[in-house]
């Protein structure tokens, strides 16, 4: 994993760095990908005239070959349904997700906690996809662990095969499998 500069690392904002929640989080959808490369707060995509935004994970499934998920992490679950959502729609990818700090980290929600079972928020306006849900939890051996709420369904990003391609060149993964 690269090492991060004190003047990128995020402070402290809930019971853990939300630095601490990306492992967790990366793990996570390395469960369900085959081969993934895992990118640490890169910018996606890269600055080629599209707009790009800096987002907290993603994650590029067999080995960099297919499909993108993106993740942005909030500090709870209210902030990852509004600030999360929007941060994540901005950004072209086949996969988008949100994350936050919840079970053994902070109180419930259960206004939040009904938006996000009803899907409204997590909704496109017009066509395909749905975001999906990540929760942060403490494990009762006191490390992070990270599960799926609701699933992500596919999106039709539009061709950004060359986003891809400009961005694999540019950027070294946090996390690969090597041979």
């Amino acid at each position: 994993m690269a090492s991060r500069s004190t003047s990128t690392a995020r402070p402290r904002r809930g019971p853990v760095s939300q630095d601490r929640c990306l492992e967790p989080v990366a793990r996570c959808l390395m469960r369900m990908l085959l081969v993934p490369k895992v990118y640490f707060e890169p910018v996606f995509p890269p600055p080629t005239g599209r707009r790009s935004a800096r987002v907290d994970v993603v994650a590029i499934d067999r080995d960099g070959t297919g499909d993108v998920h993106v993740v942005e992490i909030k500090r709870s679950l209210p902030i990852a349904l509004a600030d999360g959502v929007r941060a994540v729609t901005a950004v072209p990818a086949h996969y988008r997700w949100v994350a936050y700090q919840g079970e053994g980290l902070l109180p419930p929600n259960e206004r939040a906690e009904l938006a996000m079972l009803s899907e409204r928020p997590l909704l496109p306006e017009t066509g395909m996809g749905r975001i999906g849900v990540i929760e942060v939890v403490r494990m009762s051996s006191g490390d992070l662990g990270a599960r799926i709420r609701l699933k992500a369904e596919r999106y039709q990003p539009g061709d950004i095969d060359a986003d891809i391609q400009a961005f694999l060149r540019q950027e070294k993964p946090d996390i690969e499998f090597k041979e």
